[in-house]
């Protein structure tokens, strides 16, 4: 499997994830996936009540873990407001902090991927179900996986 399968790989297990609990509770609790070299996926959440503090703590945890050998891809994952300049008119959005081990050389070494969605209705039952848009990619330097320096 190349880097990128696995990338994307656990960006849809994450989105998969983000979304189901949307259609179920309205909105979702941070969380991280962990791909290690293995192919094992690690899921990662705590219980802190406050979400600002949740996704700190979960940050926190990801700089730490980051460090272990086998990790290849981390993915930090809110439900967020996506920010105007890359808004296209819905702004809502699961933002995904995605950082790979085969990215740690390059410059511009990290994304967040914005997924924007709407929660809506069916209308045959008041089931809820949350329609996805396309992603909006903005890279930046990586703050977790990164070359250690001399």
């Amino acid at each position: 499997m190349s880097d990128d399968d696995r990338a994307m790989m656990i960006l849809e297990k994450a989105v998969f994830r983000a979304k189901k609990e949307l259609e179920i509770n309205q909105n979702f609790r941070p969380f991280a996936m962990i791909l290690h070299n293995d192919g094992k996926i690690k899921s990662i959440e705590n219980k802190v009540q406050d979400i600002e503090e949740s996704y700190e703590l979960l940050r926190n945890s990801m700089e730490i873990r980051a460090r272990e050998d086998s990790v290849d891809v981390i993915a930090l994952v809110i439900d967020t407001l996506i920010p105007e300049r890359f808004e296209k008119g819905v702004p809502t959005g699961i933002r995904l902090h995605l950082e790979e081990k085969s990215q740690e050389n390059k410059q511009v070494s990290a994304r967040y991927i914005y997924v924007p969605y709407e929660l809506c209705k069916t209308t045959t039952s008041n089931e809820i179900f949350a329609k996805l848009y396309a992603p909006v990619p903005v890279g930046f330097p990586a703050e977790f996986i990164k070359k250690p320096k001399n």
